[in-house]
C-alpha cells in the first residue's frame, strides 16, 4: 500500500489502516485508495487482501549423463583414456564469477569425461 498523502510505500495493519513510514508526512489513517482496475472498474485497495496458497508439483528426473554436450572438435584434445582425438566440448561456470569457466570434454568414441580447468 501506498500513504495517500505523500506515495511512501507503508504496509497496513490488519484493520486496513496504514501508518506512513515518512517522518515528514505522519499520515494515520485509512488506506482509502481508489484505483482503476485492468477491466476498467475502480478497485478499493483498502479492501485488498492476499494470501499464500501452496501447490504440489511433480519433479522428473533427468538422467542425461550419457548423452554428450558441446562442440565436436578434432586434433584439439586427446582423450586419456583411449587416445582418441575426437572430443565433444563445453564451457560451465562452476565457480564464482571472478573465477575462469571450467572446459568439461566427453570422448566421441569411448564417453569418457574430464575437466580442464
Amino acid at each position: 500500500m501506498f500513504c495517500p498523502e505523500c506515495g511512501t510505500l507503508s504496509f497496513p495493519n490488519p484493520k486496513g489502516e496504514i501508518a506512513c513510514t515518512n517522518y515528514k508526512c505522519g499520515y494515520n489513517g485509512p488506506a482509502n485508495v481508489v484505483i482503476k482496475g485492468t477491466d476498467g472498474k475502480d478497485v478499493d485497495l483498502s479492501k485488498a487482501s492476499s494470501r499464500t496458497e501452496t501447490k504440489s508439483r511433480v519433479y522428473d528426473v533427468i538422467k542425461d549423463s550419457d548423452k554428450r554436450h558441446g562442440v565436436l572438435t578434432t586434433g584439439t584434445y586427446m582423450c586419456p583414456k583411449c587416445d582418441g582425438i575426437e572430443v565433444f566440448s563445453d564451457l560451465v561456470q562452476t565457480r564464482s564469477s571472478d573465477e575462469p569457466e571450467t572446459r568439461m570434454l566427453t570422448c566421441k568414441d569411448c564417453g569418457h569425461g574430464w575437466r580442464e580447468y
